[in-house]
């Protein structure tokens, strides 16, 4: 049998025989003819989906041991693959596959991915199953092949391991989870005594009752109440850490209890138990001489989190510190990574983790991490006696990285003008979408023009050019190899060019390497790097300019320039703009899509007018020195406090939480997978700790005002009670039926169809909820890939996809489109398939 392909001579292709060696494919298609494809269309004519299938076989245990049922669990490894089903022989001819999420980063330190067979295997003889997997080549995970394999035809080289678990505690440390600080002269280097122990639960549901060290001088407390684990789930138990004197060991013993709170297939005396851990801890001398380097925990909300810190040569409080963004696949902690930048002579270096490796490229989730590590780490100095003289007084920063952390930086430099002294970006890109052009996407082949703009309007946010006209005013160091394979040379030099066409006369330079490649050992380190630090670390105080312009889209992701600040945008998922000109006493603003914003008036003078829109708007000083500005229909008022704002999507925002997710379903076992799916998803890439509750358990907590302002998933549609209960109280467009709901008049009840849509939190406005149901299993199975764990995933705040998407991609969409500034219906940024 053949299927179609535009990459292949013929235009079809088939399937083949490939051998592995103990878990290790390599996976090739030599009879493509890659050069030719090459020349004409880059590196996108190398990106590529591969479907890969075998078959293992279940060996029941043997015969005479008593055993009556055989229900085991297997344990998944599969790396750099993006998505794996098992399927049972043979296959039934409504079966529907449920997708696992591989691990596509080779992400290291992450969790064990446990799954239950889709049927369950004989107890007489062997069963066999099927193993689908889903391969794809992309540059930045596997680079460019001539460099990495010495040839034109690209590789991927998958890791594909499965066995069953052997565990039979019933609470499974997990250590490479663990989120643990230094000490130093006997003291946690932790804002708040942050530690994270990794857990894994089995066959039951556990909670945790309460927690105690035996170790002298150690104290410890619980920082979520209602802990709990899932049957097969694996969380972090976030700890505060106390001390009532120096500790001076090398591991800290604790012990947790746990409490049954679910059935067990096996009868146990007492349904508390005690689990011990033994953590080690790593003991360091103060800093002294400078460069020494510390590993830092902090809780965001209860997520515990380390970052790394290198010290000064000398203290001094009134020294900013430099924010050091990590390249795509580095751990913070590395040594290649903490050593690549000199010790500074007065400024700490900070080098935070973006949530993993990979993170979400230093974006939205990743930078609310980046930002944590700062804030945490000047309170952690603030706060210990021994420590204060060597604190950071100063809550801007330098920022500095390389490669996927160099756009880290041009990211943040653009979001946080007012928090950003000074930018050094080497090797980095502008954005996924030109590292490699979505021009090859198959989808694009039967999309309407109207839902393509929407699709491409929910990568804005990741779009580094976009956002250039607030670097107006910031010092910036940009660094590339003129050999870069890796991160071509034309994405800096067009950043600056970009640059230039906002500010001809911006405070911005270019270094451009001869023949070097991506990296080289004095990148970050070399003396022009260092004498740029220094001069603008030295200069960190300038006047503003008579003209600039900020740029903003999501409100939640962007600081302030100069004292202004969007607070909230006119259209959902468009540029807004504000610009503004400044001449003696009087500044005068021009707006785009902008329907709130703030000024702070103390970093302006003695300014006596504003205009805005040609309308002079009267103000008076008050203590506060921030004015709010609304626009109602067409003219400008002053605020008394700024109004309510919702929170805007795209989807991606579900995941810039500080807190644990909170995933609501009906109780079923279909619904419990799916959910156990998500929070291993959600853990494995981005850190993110899951909560797993039935939507009858989440409404008792509704109703008696006890739900908390974590962001929630619920999945189902009618049939989940807590999700009814949020949209009777806070009606949607979309209205649930049996078997599927309807927009606008429209019905969606038919096979196949899937639905994930954000919507307002009950109690929060600054939190969100995201629904995601199907009109059958496929239907929920489909919506459930379209929750976005990585960047360049273009997901607006609502969608709705079909079976055709499996041929069509994006063109099997029915709709999509983002809400209006109320939730309502956004006609303008809304497609239906009509």
């Amino acid at each position: 049998m053949t299927y179609p392909s535009s990459l292949a001579k013929g235009g079809t292709v088939e399937w083949f025989h490939i051998a592995g060696h103990d878990g290790y494919l390599k996976v090739s298609f030599p009879d493509i003819p890659w050069e030719t494809l090459r020349k004409t269309e880059g590196w996108a004519a190398l990106q590529h989906h591969a479907l890969l299938h075998s078959t293992f076989t279940m060996t029941p245990p043997p015969s005479g041991t008593g055993i009556n049922t055989f229900t085991p669990v297997l344990v998944a490894e599969v790396r750099q693959a993006s998505f794996f089903a098992i399927v049972p022989e043979p296959i039934p001819t409504d079966f529907t596959p449920t997708w696992h999420n591989g691990n596509i980063y080779n992400l290291l330190n992450s969790p064990i991915q446990l799954l239950p067979l889709p049927s369950s295997p004989s107890l007489e003889s062997p069963t066999l199953y099927h193993i689908f997997v889903s391969g794809d080549y992309e540059i930045r995970l596997f680079g460019d092949p001539e460099d990495v394999e010495n040839q034109e035809t690209p590789v991927q080289r998958l890791e594909i391991r499965l066995d069953v678990l052997q565990e039979e505690r019933l609470i499974a440390p997990q250590s490479q989870l663990d989120v643990v600080p230094d000490f130093v002269d006997g003291w946690v280097l932790s804002k708040d005594g942050a530690l994270g122990i990794g857990m894994m639960a089995l066959h039951s549901w556990w909670a945790v009752i309460g927690v105690e060290s035996t170790t002298r001088g150690v104290q410890l407390e619980l920082m979520e109440p209602r802990f709990r684990l899932a049957p097969l789930q694996t969380r972090v138990l976030p700890l505060r850490l106390r001390q009532t004197a120096r500790y001076r060991g090398h591991s800290i013993s604790i012990s947790v209890i746990f409490q049954r709170n679910g059935s067990y297939p096996i009868e146990i005396k007492d349904d508390t138990m005690v689990v011990n851990f033994t953590i080690p801890v790593a003991q360091k001398q103060r800093w002294d001489k400078g460069g020494e380097t510390y590993k830092a925990t902090y809780h965001l909300e209860s997520t515990p989190s380390y970052f790394m810190v290198k010290a000064p040569r000398h203290c001094n409080p009134d020294s900013p510190a430099l924010l050091a963004l990590h390249g795509a696949g580095v751990e913070a902690e590395s040594t290649f990574w903490t050593g690549s930048i000199r010790a500074q002579n007065s400024s700490w270096i900070i080098f935070p983790t973006g949530r993993t490796s990979w993170g979400f490229d230093w974006h939205g989730p990743s930078s609310v991490y980046a930002w944590g590590a700062l804030d945490a780490f000047r309170e952690t100095l603030a706060g210990q006696r021994e420590w204060k003289h060597c604190s950071i007084g100063d809550p801007r920063v330098l920022l500095i990285g390389h490669s996927n952390g160099g756009q880290g930086v041009w990211y943040h430099a653009s979001r946080f003008p007012d928090r950003t002294i000074a930018a050094v970006a080497a090797a980095a890109y502008i954005k996924s979408q030109q590292y490699v052009p979505l021009s090859l996407s198959h989808g694009a082949h039967f999309t309407d023009i109207r839902l393509r703009m929407i699709l491409e309007s929910s990568l804005q946010p990741d779009d580094n050019d976009l956002f250039l006209s607030n670097l107006g005013s910031t010092p910036i160091l940009a660094i590339h190899g003129g050999g870069d394979r890796n991160v071509p040379t034309w994405h800096t030099r067009e950043l600056m060019s970009t640059l230039r066409s906002w500010y001809p006369n911006a405070d911005a330079r270019y270094h451009e390497v001869d023949d070097a490649p991506h990296w080289w050992d004095r990148v970050l380190s070399s003396n022009s790097v260092q004498d740029f630090i220094d001069n603008t670390l030295s200069r960190r105080h300038s006047k503003y300019p008579s003209n600039f312009t900020l740029t903003t889209l999501v409100p939640e992701e962007n600081g302030s320039m100069h004292g202004f600040q969007i607070v909230e945008v006119a259209r959902t998922g468009a540029l807004a703009r504000l610009r503004v000109q400044y001449s003696g006493n009087s500044v005068a603003v021009s707006t785009v899509n902008t329907r709130q914003f703030s000024l702070d008036l103390g970093k302006w003078g003695n300014i006596s007018s504003i205009t805005i829109d040609m309308q002079e708007v009267s103000f008076i000083r008050s203590p506060l020195s921030t004015l709010w500005f609304t626009r109602d229909k067409r003219s400008w008022r002053i605020l008394e406090r700024p109004q309510q704002v919702r929170v805007s999507g795209p989807m991606n925002r579900i995941l810039a939480t500080s807190q644990s997710l909170t995933i609501v379903t009906p109780q079923s076992d279909f619904y419990l997978h799916s959910a156990l799916r998500i929070a291993h998803n959600s853990l494995s890439y981005l850190r993110i700790d899951s909560r797993i509750v039935s939507d009858e358990e989440a409404f008792q907590l509704f109703r008696q005002g006890l739900l908390d302002c974590s962001n929630l998933v619920i999945l189902g549609g009618a049939d989940n009670l807590f999700g009814q209960a949020i949209l009777a109280k806070f009606p949607s467009v979309i209205k649930f039926i049996e078997g599927g709901w309807i927009i606008r008049g429209q019905r969606f009840d038919e096979p196949g169809q899937g639905i994930v849509f954000l919507h307002p939190h009950p109690i929060c406005s600054t939190s969100l909820a995201l629904f995601v149901s199907g009109t059958e299993i496929s239907g929920f199975e489909r919506a459930l890939r379209l929750i976005p764990l990585r960047t360049g995933v273009g997901v607006p705040e609502w969608i709705i996809t079909s079976n055709a998407a499996d041929s069509m991609g994006a063109g099997g969409l029915l709709g999509a489109g983002y809400w209006g500034p109320d939730w309502e219906w956004n006609e303008s940024l809304s497609w239906l398939a009509v």
